[in-house]
């Protein structure tokens, strides 16, 4: 099969796949902010990000080796996994050992055993569902996700209509629909016949700590991104719990984004590793297509952000459009960065990973701290947009040597001029903002059309032949 063909049906796969269950919070966000309150919804977004940060520490990685070491045509696919399964069973066993000091964080007090269970349902499930996909069992993947998503709703109903737990009912649907999905993957997949501690490889667990260890601290790094947005909030203004409320669903648009990416980047993962003849040409112009894609969507949401919010959230929670947009233009940059993450990946350079996370990190927590005093909540989101595309910029240079990909830099710069003027319009609300930022639209349109255009005709013809 051609490649790009390949690329676009392990695309749509996955899209069926996964778009539900990463739309869920997208879908469920409504629902939230009719049934808790916004300062309730950043209690319980504080514990989602203590788990955020902490689910990579726990599994050591092992999710990301099982894919990458699982799709080795090498490597025997039960040594893989059960070396995966050992490394989550020791990463949760010294876990255990600090919860003293997971006590001390802020906002925690009645949630520790909760957090833990989630760390270890949510790691589980991920595990089995990273060694599925090793297995090219995509389909299975794909009912997987239809099914995740329709637990998903139904435990978050059970919750919080019809028993009414509050906050800790997001927490608690959120792990029964992922022990419900661990279950199901693990029966399906028939993945006990992959798992014989006998077959335990020490030798192979080096390998595979080697690799995913670095990605550990990459990953929180990518995190904290996210995370210390809403911690910087709840803490340094005032009525910080309600307005890290309102911060929360003002990432909806942006999710939608990322959503789309993380479904692309699934696939694209498979085809950056196993195609390998014309590597750097099929980059390139998959990255072309893919910047595009971004830039267009981008525009086109920051465009439609206040009539969607006026519809989307109760009028208490209106206000998050305000910092809607400059998220969005983070996530842009989230996404193209996390494009050029698979370089390491085909690699097997995750110390390069690391390092360009940890520069993007302690940009965002300096920068955080810095202009959420002076600009407020926007401050946040401002830095959000800062920290992702420092990350972009380094990781476009030291993949050169890697890698040599045309980035098109002149076409991403007017892109990227053009999506930071369209925001500050829309935020700063000057006279007619709605034809200027419409005008600053149809320039990022009109600026990646071709490009589009053509690669549907090259598909188009692909698939008549």
């Amino acid at each position: 099969m051609d490649k790009y063909k390949r690329l676009f049906s392990n695309t749509l796969l996955f899209a069926v796949s996964n778009f539900s269950a990463k739309m869920l919070s997208f879908f469920l966000k409504p629902l939230y902010s009719y049934t808790i309150s916004n300062a309730d919804m950043g209690q319980a977004n504080q514990i989602i990000n203590y788990a955020t940060l902490l689910l990579p520490v726990i599994c050591l990685g092992m999710d990301f080796a099982v894919l990458r070491f699982g799709l080795d045509k090498t490597q025997s696919k039960t040594r893989v996994f059960t070396n995966g399964v050992v490394g989550l069973a020791g990463g949760f066993a010294v876990m255990v050992l600090l919860v003293p000091a997971v006590r001390l964080l802020p906002n925690t007090e009645g949630y520790v055993a909760t957090l833990y269970f989630y760390l270890l349902i949510s790691n589980g499930r991920r595990l089995c569902a990273q060694f599925v996909r090793a297995k090219d069992m995509l389909r299975l993947v794909a009912v997987d996700g239809i099914l995740t998503s329709l637990t998903a709703v139904l435990f978050n109903v059970l919750f919080l209509v019809v028993l009414k737990v509050g906050p800790i009912g997001v927490l608690w649907a959120t792990m029964a629909s992922d022990f419900c999905s661990a279950v199901f993957l693990f029966w399906a997949a028939n993945l006990r016949r992959n798992l014989h501690l006998r077959r335990y490889d020490g030798r192979l667990m080096r390998k595979m700590l080697a690799y995913a260890l670095p990605l550990v601290p990459s990953l929180m790094c990518w995190n904290v991104i996210y995370s210390s947005d809403h911690l910087f909030v709840a803490n340094l203004l005032e009525n910080g719990k309600e307005l890290d409320g309102l911060f929360y669903y003002s990432y909806s648009i942006a999710s939608i984004m990322q959503v789309v990416a993380s479904i692309f980047n699934e696939a694209w993962q498979l085809s950056a590793v196993t195609e390998e003849e014309g590597r750097e040409r099929f980059f390139s112009r998959v990255f072309g297509i893919y910047q595009g894609v971004m830039f267009i969507g981008a525009a086109g949401l920051v465009l439609l952000c206040r009539p969607f919010f006026a519809v989307y959230v109760n009028e208490a929670s209106y206000e998050a459009w305000r910092y809607s947009p400059f998220l969005t233009l983070g996530a842009v940059y989230s996404c193209l960065g996390g494009f050029l993450n698979t370089i390491y990946m085909v690699k097997k350079r995750s110390g390069l990973s690391l390092m360009t996370s940890a520069a993007g990190a302690v940009c965002n927590c300096v920068l955080n701290f810095v202009l959420i005093l002076w600009m407020g909540v926007n401050g946040a989101a401002l830095a959000t947009f800062l920290s992702y595309l420092l990350i972009f910029v380094m990781r476009a240079v030291n993949t050169r040597g890697l890698l040599r990909m045309d980035y098109s830099p002149l076409k991403l710069a007017v892109n990227t001029a053009l999506l930071v003027t369209e925001c500050v319009l829309l935020i700063c609300e000057v006279p007619l903002w709605g034809l200027w930022c419409s005008l600053c639209a149809a320039g990022v349109l009109a600026l990646n059309f071709g490009d589009l255009y053509g690669m549907a005709r090259q598909l188009l013809r692909r698939r008549r032949r």
